[in-house]
């Protein structure tokens, strides 16, 4: 029995994590899946003679997630590895020479050895699927929904001022003389169609995996008062809610930014503590030191510390 912990790109939200535990429960020799939001990642333990972590890697892949391979800290990387530095996601996959070369450098899946690539995509195209543009690690992912929150929130506001959702007349005026309809429409498709993208792909890939989530949730809501205004505008008689649409989307987005800063800054501060931990430990077995990997060391070990040594488990 083998356990290891896949770091899992893309998550939109909490709930998104239901569709990767599904599907890897589902996997042939998997025997428990755990997942970690604040480091947006999944301990898998499994039978290693039934499956392996390359099947687990494409199964997250499968999913629609995007998975850098299996997440080990720096002193776990093996020369006959394939290893990225988190530094450097952007950078091309090389083989580790070194097993300090990158803090908690991920294992990618390989290549087979008669030169077929793993059928993995990068984290930019990922990162582009999601709407997130090019460059998609955590924080470039917080900045990118930073930016959908503020044009969401620039053009929401000159439709609150049209139509105050209630709380009076219309405080500011159509310009060009365009009708109201004309004018609210246009402001927020602007507020609207982009800043909602990556919950359209989250939608789409929780109902694809047979999951209802929060992006389904807010598809729905949004995506109902914005078309149904449409159509109100252009097809039917109607009352239009372009307003009330924009709005909600824009706590919606603020909401979201929140939390992925909250997430970004947790996912760096225990990938950090993977590293606090020495390449080596010193146990003894059958009456005699023996040095030893860090990840070697079993439970019944006793561990040898000698004054400055870091504590190794």
């Amino acid at each position: 029995m083998k356990k290891a912990t896949f770091d899992v790109g893309n998550l939109t939200s909490i709930l998104d994590f239901t569709a990767v535990e599904k599907r890897l429960s589902a996997l042939p020799g998997v025997t428990a899946v755990n997942m970690n939001a604040a480091s947006t990642t999944a301990s898998v333990a499994f039978d290693d003679t039934k499956t392996s972590a390359e099947a687990i890697a494409r199964e997250i892949e499968a999913c629609g997630f995007h998975c850098r391979g299996e997440i080990v800290p720096r002193h776990l990387c093996s020369p006959d590895s394939i290893t990225m530095p988190p530094a450097r996601r952007d950078a091309p996959a090389a083989p580790a020479r070194d097993e300090h070369a990158g803090h908690a450098a991920m294992t990618q899946p390989a290549a087979d050895r008669k030169g077929t690539a793993a059928p993995t995509t990068s984290r930019d195209a990922m990162a582009h699927e999601m709407g997130h543009g090019s460059g998609g690690d955590m924080q470039s992912m917080v900045k990118d929904m930073r930016n959908r929150f503020l044009i969401s929130l620039v053009f929401s506001i000159p439709i609150f001022l049209l139509e105050p959702m209630g709380l009076g007349g219309p405080l500011l005026r159509p310009p060009f003389g365009l009708s109201m309809n004309l004018t609210m429409f246009l402001l927020a498709s602007a507020a609207i169609l982009y800043p909602v993208w990556p919950f359209v792909v989250a939608a789409w890939r929780a109902l694809r995996n047979g999951v209802l989530n929060m992006a389904v949730l807010v598809v729905l809501s949004v995506g109902t008062g914005y078309f149904l205004s449409v159509g109100a505008t252009f097809f039917f008689e109607g009352q239009q809610f372009f307003e009330a649409a924009s709005v909600l989307l824009v706590f919606i987005l603020l909401g979201h930014w929140l939390e992925m800063r909250a997430r970004a800054g947790a996912s760096a501060a225990i990938r950090a503590l993977l590293d606090l931990a020495p390449p080596k430990a010193t146990v003894l077995r059958d009456g005699k030191e023996i040095e030893v990997a860090t990840a070697d060391v079993v439970l019944g070990d006793i561990v040898v510390l000698r004054p400055g040594n870091k504590l190794p488990v």
